[in-house]
């Protein structure tokens, strides 16, 4: 039972130190950028020692791709959640933004790092596939939009002009949240936008 416990915390002990070089680094990333960002400053941020950073990533290189794979999976398990639902399309259309918005709101330094390296130089850091995110959530939001206008729920159109529409104001609002300089389009802000592009998609009753 000793061994079990001592193994049990050895667990935890090395779970916490792997987060707190990510949680170190990721803020150190998004506020310098990662070629200005040194294997000295993550440790000392983080409270730990050079060679543990080593140990667990191999490499600032490693760290990166962790980190990165790490936050970009909770933009994915978002856009897989909206999926499971018999609302409206109007309705899993504000639920899918509502749901990615949040996300940006809950991990700003995440989407501050992504946005320098998906629209800045690559700064030397490892290539990742920061574009897809933007392809999942476009094809997320088109796809129910084609199904709002084959149901007749929304009135005929061109599904992708409707999709750039929705996808632009999720764009400025995004940025807006991690910028810290100016007033915000918020969730409910962002909410009865929706409301207006999507009202005037609906088909009026029949007479």
């Amino acid at each position: 039972m000793a061994v079990k416990n001592g193994k049990t915390a050895n667990n935890h002990l090395e779970a916490e130190s792997r987060r707190r070089i990510l949680d170190a680094a990721l803020v150190l990333f998004a506020q310098k950028g990662y070629a200005a960002t040194t294997v000295r400053e993550i440790v000392d941020a983080a409270g730990i020692t050079a060679p543990s950073l080593y140990y667990y990533f191999g490499s600032k290189e490693g760290l990166y791709l962790d980190l990165v794979q790490t936050h970009g999976a909770q933009i994915d398990l978002a856009l897989q959640s909206y999926a499971h639902t018999s609302a409206s399309a109007k309705m899993r259309v504000k639920d899918l933004v509502d749901k990615i918005f949040l996300q940006v709101i809950n991990d700003k330094d995440f989407f501050r790092l992504m946005f320098s390296m998906y629209y800045g130089p690559s700064q030397g850091a490892p290539y990742y596939d920061f574009i897809s995110y933007h392809v999942k959530i476009h094809a997320a939001i088109k796809k129910v939009i084609e199904e709002g206008i084959a149901s007749r729920e929304f009135q005929s159109g061109n599904p992708g002009y409707i999709t750039w529409v929705i996808r632009g104001v999720v764009q400025l609002a995004m940025e807006e949240q991690i910028k810290d300089d100016r007033e915000k389009i918020d969730r409910p802000r962002l909410q009865r936008i929706l409301d207006i592009i999507l009202d005037r998609l609906e088909r009026p009753p029949s007479p």
